[in-house]
């Protein structure tokens, strides 16, 4: 099917073009994973090129797609511009015929994008936080020395230090958040927002991370409560537990540290907590109309808020879940649709220059098939669509709309 001299010369330039766009368009998008990465954990200049070949695997699945667009177009713009495509009619060849190197490219990349999301992503992301997490005090460090301050939204402590020498924490400022409470409301007053704020003039830090817990150990520390003031007399350290995001809790529970073989698993856990909470809702409810009228009644329905709320976030982590399983074969078959509507898309902007490409088809397509993902697939979780429709909805409309072009293209 391939095996004549045209096609595979029309193969090989797609060949060339897709790998020197996808390797700077990747190099690209490593540097900003690679910022983001050192912002979030406080990652050191040595980490970061340690992390950098294990952050590669996951921007394929957006540089691959993109990168089969933009070959397409250059390749078939070129054939176009050069007259190629004419003097090919010419001598009686179908351009359906051209259109072949560009649909192999598109199943190619299609087989390697969903190799790469059945496993391959999956486990550079495991090996990702292990690395990263390996040594958590040194993240805590880093982190220190370059913000002065560390703070997450699932950490109840807000810690801040004047400086960092060394291993010596100067100025130490540990602050606890009361419970309900984040300080950030209109007027909302210090002592209002946080529980406990202790201080020390120098202190250590260390990790126990078989504990799960760190450790700040200073001479003494200035503490401040709702109700006391005082110095402590030992030297006990302050213990706090290790947040989330260093502790290893966070990364297990992400979506991209799950294999393939590891999603269905997972929904049927989430789903069994969903149908628990849905029995204890209306084991709550039935309760409720089993007492007599009167204010123990009324409160016991009131209940049913905090049961509903329950129940919308247990379904909330299926369905999120459950997108994943579209999601990824949705990635994977954007090449394909890429590939289709970059042929016909190249042949009718007949330019040869990679600026005007991009201009033309690459962006406009960007534009609209990303978009397209991302509104689908909320609606999806949402249940304003079906969640595969919503999933494949940009596949939908890009691989439709490349089929009516190259449709017309063959017409001609």
């Amino acid at each position: 099917m391939f095996g004549s001299i045209l096609n595979r010369l029309i193969f090989w330039e797609l060949v060339k073009v897709f790998t020197l766009a996808l390797g700077s368009l990747t190099g690209l998008f490593l540097l900003i994973l690679a910022a983001q990465q050192a912002q979030q954990l406080g990652l050191g200049a040595g980490q970061i090129l340690e992390v950098l070949p294990l952050l590669a695997p996951s921007t394929f699945p957006y540089t691959i797609p993109a990168t089969t667009l933009f070959a397409s177009c250059v390749v078939y713009g070129r054939l176009a511009h050069d007259n190629e495509v004419v003097a090919i009619k010419a001598a009686g060849v179908r351009l359906f015929v051209i259109l072949k190197p560009a649909i192999l490219l598109g199943l190619l990349t299609t087989a390697i994008t969903a190799g790469l999301y059945h496993t391959v992503i999956p486990r550079t992301q495991q090996m990702l936080q292990e690395t990263v997490l390996r040594d958590p005090e040194e993240v805590m460090y880093n982190a220190l020395k370059r913000d002065r301050c560390f703070r997450h939204p699932s950490f109840p402590y807000t810690i801040y230090v004047k400086d960092v020498q060394g291993r010596r924490l100067i100025d130490v400022v540990i602050k606890q958040r009361s419970k309900g409470k984040d300080g950030k409301g209109p007027g909302a007053a210090a002592a209002d927002a946080y529980e406990t704020v202790a201080r020390a003039r120098e202190a250590r830090l260390r990790v126990d991370a078989e504990k799960g817990a760190m450790f700040i150990d200073a001479d003494r520390f200035v503490m401040f409560q709702k109700t006391t003031r005082g110095t402590t007399s030992t030297s006990r350290p302050f213990e706090i537990d290790l947040p989330d995001s260093l502790s290893g809790k966070e990364a297990k529970s992400r979506l991209q540290t799950l294999t393939w073989d590891d999603l269905g698993p997972r929904v049927a856990v989430l789903q069994g907590e969903l149908d628990d909470v849905r029995a204890k809702r209306e084991q709550a409810r039935r309760a409720a109309e089993a007492l007599p009228d009167g204010p123990m009644k009324q409160s016991a329905r009131d209940q049913d808020r905090h049961y509903k709320a329950l129940e919308d976030g247990a379904r909330r982590m299926v369905r999120n879940v459950t997108a994943e399983y579209y999601m990824r074969p949705a990635l994977a078959v954007g090449c394909l649709c890429f590939a289709v509507i970059g042929c016909p898309v190249g042949l009718w902007a007949n330019r040869a220059d990679y600026l005007s490409t991009f201009v033309i088809c690459f962006l406009p397509a960007m534009f609209i098939y990303y978009p397209l993902l991302l509104a689908g697939s909320n609606m999806g979780k949402d249940g304003k669509l079906p969640l595969g429709v919503g999933v494949f909805l940009a596949n939908i409309v890009v691989g439709g709309l490349g089929a009516l072009l190259s449709y017309r293209l063959l017409r001609r």
